[in-house]
């Protein structure tokens, strides 16, 4: 039985709309992969972008001697200087320490830093901030006044202070006065900076719009232990709920486990 013209015309029409139909379908599906792989390839990046680990600058930019003073610190004099008058003497677990890498080395893109510094409980009511340029003798030096509570106290380098110029390394020490002025056995930790300029950083994924946490990662990837060290601790109050774990991991990452836990003191 021959259908009609009609008819035929029909079902070519039919067909026609079905085949239509069919690959509109397979492509909204093939396009909905898409959309949902993205998403959950750029939920993973930032996941990775915000995953703050230090890594060390190269070697061959170092100074020669990194060694941190942190073992010269004088017993007998640091019971002293932690002892108050309603104290026996007795040493805490732990010593003063600086916030820095165990390569007691790390890179800042400001012309004045932070110097971040682990203080103890102690009787002292000073700490003198001491910079110079690597290989030179004069130093600039500075004071700040320090409370009984102990935890992770920042030291910004003073506005009358001569900036950090780029490319070069300078040693820092702080030292915890313990008596009216300073004295030759005060316990002193000193640790090594470099300023570099911003032309020599690898932005990468940052743009305009990257969170601060993204920058912090982007800086401890490049070296720049200080700058992601100041973010970090800049948005500790923010709403990050897993600020906690992104800043036991950075300090692990630096080798400073024993000192993730102690308060950190915002004046």
């Amino acid at each position: 039985m021959k259908l009609s013209t009609e008819k035929k015309k029909s079902c070519l029409k039919f067909n026609k709309n079905w085949k239509l139909l069919f690959f509109s379908t397979v492509l909204s599906y093939l396009l909905l992969s898409i959309v949902i792989a993205n998403c959950f390839a750029k939920d993973k990046t930032t996941e990775l972008d915000t995953t703050v680990l230090f890594q060390p600058p190269p070697e061959s930019e170092q100074p020669e001697n990194t060694d941190s003073a942190a073992s010269r610190i004088e017993k007998p004099y640091f019971q002293d200087c932690i002892a108050t008058q309603d104290q026996e003497l007795s040493v805490t677990d732990q010593t003063m320490t600086p916030i820095v890498p165990n390569e007691n080395y790390g890179l800042t893109l400001k012309e004045r830093p932070t110097f971040w510094v682990y203080l103890p409980q102690t009787s002292a009511r000073q700490v003198i901030l001491s910079i110079k340029e690597e290989g030179a003798t004069p130093h600039w030096q500075q004071s700040i006044e320090v409370t009984k509570e102990e935890g992770i106290v920042g030291i910004k380098l003073a506005d009358d202070a001569p900036i950090l110029e780029a490319g070069k390394n300078y040693q820092w020490a702080v030292i915890l006065v313990c008596e009216n002025r300073p004295n030759p056995n005060d316990p002193v930790v000193t640790s090594w900076i470099k300023r570099i300029d911003k032309s020599q950083i690898k932005e990468g994924d940052l743009s305009t719009t990257a969170t601060e946490l993204e920058k912090a990662a982007s800086y401890a990837r490049q070296g720049i232990w200080y700058d992601a060290l100041d973010i970090l601790i800049a948005v500790k109050e923010s709403s990050i709920n897993n600020w906690q774990d992104i800043w036991l991991r950075y300090l692990q990452s630096g080798g400073l486990t024993e000192i993730a836990n102690e308060p950190i003191i915002i004046e």
